[in-house]
């Protein structure tokens, strides 16, 4: 490691000499006047650097894995954004459940999602807090996990089974002791020797004040991403969308996406029997490990009395498969136009397929790759061409 230490900070100092040797006529009364400032400031660097350095070798394992896509290491945080009855519930226990049949090395036969979670050994722990639910009924949500992997529920001691540990903060009332609290959990399991690998915050939001007041969404934010840190922690947080949307509630969401290692949307598919999709696949989306997208859906299986995982739906209206290529040509004919601004072709889709906007967003790109439309500008504000491969 030191080799390649010393490594970046020789290429570093070589980069910014180049950079500003343009400018130390204007800045510096000489080079070596440039030198001894630039050789001053070195030291934050070094210590950045190095800090980089051994994070990268302390986590060579994700922490969290969806299928083949990496979300976050331990010291991140992932955020999952579903409305009231998308599934987050059933996502929680789901990804309990696939964490409690990795540390004990059993299978599960009925996951939901294909989480991975390679960090984790067989002391690995995780701490659920729920903050909207009381503890009994998150009590139960422990019991419906164990359900899930054929464990009796009897074996719950203290809300806790084994490595899993349930939490709520309803009763809480400030989002300031709700916070102290958390520390505490945190910071008492690290004196006795049994720290907490993963935490999940559901229902993050009422960690601040007000989701729209900038500097306290900041300040959360930052202790999220401290705790995570500090504790060495891989962090998920489920939070609402605003209404009807797929975007971030509020400053609390825009800070919280743009410091999440990953952003995914959980949303109830209406075209498709209230099927669930987990996707990355949206405006916010986010996979800042990961070039490979996620897209997982599941539903209700009668028989088991939960849901299982599902095969994507077929893209259908009115019960009749899409064939993208005549829904490409009724959008061009309800306009009346060969070229569309890309906003309206969007719109138009959106009627035409019935699908979601996610959905859409697929179709189009489709569209593209098969030659039926063509695009000129950007994906927002350019415009939509018919091709001669829809006649």
């Amino acid at each position: 490691m030191q080799d390649e230490f010393s490594r970046r900070v020789s290429q570093f100092r070589n980069e910014q000499m180049q950079q500003f040797s343009g400018q130390i006529n204007g800045q510096f009364n000489s080079k070596n006047e440039f030198r001894n400032e630039f050789t001053h400031s070195t030291a934050a660097v070094k210590q950045s650097i190095e800090i980089t350095l051994a994070y990268q070798v302390r986590n060579t394992k994700p922490a969290l894995s969806i299928g083949e896509s990496k979300l976050i290491n331990k010291g991140e945080f992932v955020t999952v954004i579903g409305a009231p009855g998308s599934g987050k519930s059933n996502l929680i226990e789901d990804l309990m459940a696939g964490f409690i049949c990795h540390v004990t090395n059993t299978p599960y036969p009925h996951s939901l999602v294909d989480f991975h979670y390679p960090a984790a050994t067989a002391d690995s722990r995780g701490l659920f807090i729920d903050f909207e639910r009381p503890l009994d009924d998150v009590a139960c949500s422990l019991g419906r996990t164990l359900k899930r992997v054929s464990i009796n529920e009897s074996l719950i001691r203290n809300n806790r089974f084994r490595n899993v540990e349930v939490r709520s903060m309803l009763e809480l009332e400030t989002a300031e002791q709700k916070r102290s609290e958390i520390r505490l959990l945190l910071t008492e399991s690290l004196k006795q020797g049994a720290p907490f690998d993963y935490l999940i915050l559901d229902g993050c939001l009422d960690l601040t004040t007000d989701m729209n007041d900038s500097k306290d969404a900041v300040l959360v934010v930052r202790w999220i991403r401290k705790l995570a840190s500090e504790f060495n922690l891989a962090i998920i947080c489920t939070l609402h969308p605003n209404k009807n949307t797929t975007t971030a509630a509020g400053h609390f969401g825009s800070f919280l996406h743009r410091y999440s290692r990953a952003f995914l949307l959980l949303q109830m598919m209406e075209q498709a029997d209230g099927m669930r999709q987990l996707t990355s696949d949206f405006d916010m989306g986010k996979l800042s490990h990961s070039h490979l997208p996620v897209e997982q859906y599941f539903k209700w299986d009668a028989r088991h009395h939960f849901f299982v995982s599902a095969a994507q739906p077929q893209v259908s209206k009115n019960g009749n498969t899409i064939k993208l290529k005549e829904v490409i040509h009724q959008v061009f004919t309800r306009q009346m136009s060969t070229q569309i601004p890309s906003a309206d072709f969007k719109r138009l889709l959106l009627e035409v397929s019935a699908q979601n906007e996610s959905k859409v967003k697929r179709l189009i790109s489709e569209a593209v790759e098969f030659g039926y439309i063509r695009l000129e500008g950007e994906r927002n504000t350019g415009m939509y061409y018919l091709t001669s491969s829809t006649d």
